[in-house]
């Protein structure tokens, strides 16, 4: 055995930090002592602090084949296995510290992170609230929580959980505060206060919204649309909420160091947790009534067409709007469902309720946004024609499982590329519809036009956020655009084989991202040849932009305007010809200055209807140059009332196979 003294020495070096020294003394008892328990687990300590996790677990399994109930040893069993990243090992290893000592908090935090990194949230939360219920005053449970609320949609408790980490971790609330959300506040008067601001909260990447601040209590003289009074019993509370269009809140107003406003913050956490799971029953209990709502069909009497929205998607909302004039110029009764004002925001039920009340023929769902393939999912009555219109690849498509198509659904894809994403969940007879343009807006109004280039588009910089650590990617992106090479399938290959990135998004998002803000950039550097002028979101902070930013244009009249006034229009696509951006410039008589991806493109290529580049210096050409045909042309056959029309006959034809 060895001496206590010894380890005691030993111990002292350790703690001193001369890990060399009390290393060595270790390995000597060690010698003459080699099933000691307490010297093999403070060796594996000292690996750990050295990083050799490897050994250190080692190490301590041997030790818990000595001292197989030991709670230290199985949860530093486990820190090696998380350090490296063996998840399930430590999961396993963090539970049985835990079944040795339930109320080891270190154990529960560790078993939560772990919980995490596997996506396992749901457990995590149960794991991390019973840590905290222990320990309600430590800053890295609040911290998990945070996350793990994030993760699964919570934002109001997740907001509250890291306002706590922050008071009891001692960080000054002003630094890094959280942007301005939708609020649920303690007190009145800070409620009333922030109102009257009228502060505008960032919802989206292309959105805004008026925030809307909530408190608990009566109505007061204060009418602002955006002050909403909440019934102070918890369960009217939620029935008000669960009801309400208004945006719910996704952050909670308190003073953490105010014990009661600590409690009362945690019950609107709670009342706001209940009004998602109302929804979700009421969601449910609607597509039930949904399903088995039949549309009448009345000879004589108009098709009606349901055509739900979110303003917080604008291109699939505008798309939404105009195909519902489409329907309208083709004699139907259409119904465009969106949020009336910036305060609201609509719920799947809210959705729901409109069709019931309807009660269509048609239902169109562009992306498939309203139907979505979870237990969530409403079924329109098997009598209904459901239109599903894919513009962009969607995580729905992208994951490739079996979609619950139904007999009367029409698939349109607007490219090649989102044909095999559908055939691959499933879908049979995907049709060909590309990008559509409104004929009484977009039109050429025969103006005199400048000699200027515009471009209208938000700039893609929202991929910068999801690319951190692997930038190496985008720099080489750009060196192949820059050189006017063609980005191809080897290519995509080879970069999904070195970036942890999928085919499809280094294509759709990191390519795209490069086409279109490269090309805006060589546009504002050729701007001592031409006048340049730039709208859309988020360009303002682009340095090279800024000087030829014009603000953001509402889709519609005003783009139209615009289009009518310039002799050129930049569009750059990286693969598609059938863009909206192509459709409604060509109508508009303008010229487009087309980035040439006719090598991905379907056909027909438009060759002599448009100016293409590749590089720099082709789109400088471009901008003197004249199309040997009329860009008129690509947009024939192209209205939301031509597409409207081509719906009804398909669905007219099934009509008339279906009858007796």
């Amino acid at each position: 055995m060895a001496s206590a003294v010894s380890i005691k020495d030993a111990k002292e070096y350790h703690r001193r930090g001369d890990l060399n020294k009390a290393w060595s003394l270790y390995e000597q008892l060690l010698l003459t002592d080699p099933d000691n328990a307490e010297l093999l687990h403070l060796t594996s300590l000292l690996c750990i602090q050295q990083g050799d996790f490897l050994q250190a677990a080692e190490r301590i399994i041997r030790a818990k084949n000595i001292v197989p109930d030991s709670h230290i040893l199985s949860y530093n069993l486990g820190i090696a296995w998380m350090r490296q990243e063996r998840w399930a090992d430590a999961q396993m290893e963090f539970q049985a510290a835990i079944r040795l000592r339930p109320d080891y908090v270190n154990a529960l935090c560790q078993l939560g992170r772990v919980l995490l990194r596997q996506q396992k949230d749901a457990e995590a939360l149960m794991v991390l609230n019973k840590a905290v219920r222990l320990e309600s005053d430590r800053a890295e449970i609040h911290e998990l929580l945070s996350a793990a609320l994030r993760s699964l949609g919570m934002l109001d408790s997740a907001n509250y959980r890291i306002k706590l980490a922050r008071y009891y971790g001692k960080v000054d609330p002003d630094i890094n505060p959280l942007p301005k959300q939708h609020t649920f506040f303690v007190d009145r008067e800070r409620a009333a206060n922030v109102a009257r601001q009228n502060n505008l909260v960032q919802e989206s990447i292309q959105t805004t919204g008026l925030q809307v601040c909530y408190y608990m209590g009566e109505p007061g003289r204060d009418l602002l649309p955006n002050l909403v009074p909440v019934p102070m019993a918890p369960q009217e509370a939620v029935t008000f909420l669960c009801h309400s269009t208004l945006t719910l809140p996704t952050e909670i107003d308190f003073n953490p160091a105010i014990e009661a406003e600590r409690i009362a913050g945690s019950r609107m956490a709670s009342i706001l947790n209940n009004v998602r799971q109302a929804r979700i029953s009421e969601t449910r209990r609607l597509g039930r009534v949904c399903h088995a709502t039949r549309p009448t069909w009345i000879p004589g009497e108009p098709l009606r067409v349901y055509l739900p929205a979110s303003r917080h998607g604008d291109v699939l909302m505008y798309n939404a709007r105009d195909l519902a004039n489409g329907f309208r110029k083709n004699g139907c009764d259409a119904l465009y469902f969106v949020e009336p004002d910036k305060t609201e925001t609509f719920h799947f039920h809210h959705w729901l309720q409109a069709q019931i009340a309807f009660n269509p023929h048609i239902v169109i769902d562009i992306n498939n946004a309203f139907n979505l393939a979870s237990d969530l999912s409403f079924q329109s009555h098997p009598d209904v024609f459901r239109v599903l219109w894919f513009e962009d690849p969607t995580p729905a498509i992208l994951a490739g499982n079996p979609m619950p198509w139904r007999p009367r659904d029409l698939v349109y894809s607007i490219s090649k590329e989102l044909d095999i994403l559908l055939y691959q969940c499933g879908a049979t007879n995907v049709r060909r519809q590309g990008f559509c343009y409104d004929e009484e807006i977009f039109q050429d109004f025969c103006m005199p036009r400048k000699n200027k280039v515009v471009f209208v588009g938000s700039s893609h910089d929202f991929v910068l956020g999801h690319i951190v650590g692997h930038e190496r990617l985008l720099t080489e992106l750009e060196e192949i655009f820059a050189a006017g090479e063609p980005i191809t399938n080897e290519l995509l290959d080879q970069f999904s084989g070195r970036f942890p990135y999928q085919k499809e998004n280094i294509f759709n998002f990191f390519w795209g991202y490069v086409v279109r803000n490269v090309s805006i950039r060589w546009l504002c550097e050729l701007s001592d040849e031409i006048e340049v002028e730039v709208f859309g979101h988020r360009w303002e902070s682009n340095a090279a932009v800024r000087p030829f930013y014009k603000g953001i244009l509402p889709h519609g009249p005003a783009v139209a305007g615009v289009y009518n006034e310039a002799r050129y229009v930049l569009v750059p696509h990286p693969f598609d010809l059938r863009s909206q951006r192509l459709t409604e410039v060509s109508a508009c008589g303008a010229i487009p200055i087309v980035y040439d991806c006719r090598y991905r493109a379907e056909e027909p290529h438009w060759d002599d209807h448009c100016l293409w580049y590749r590089t720099k210096e082709e789109m400088r050409a471009c901008l003197t140059g004249e199309p040997a045909a009329s860009p008129r042309a690509l947009c024939h056959g192209r209205s939301y009332t031509e597409f409207a029309k081509r719906i009804l006959t398909i669905i007219e034809s099934r009509l008339t196979e279906d009858r007796p």
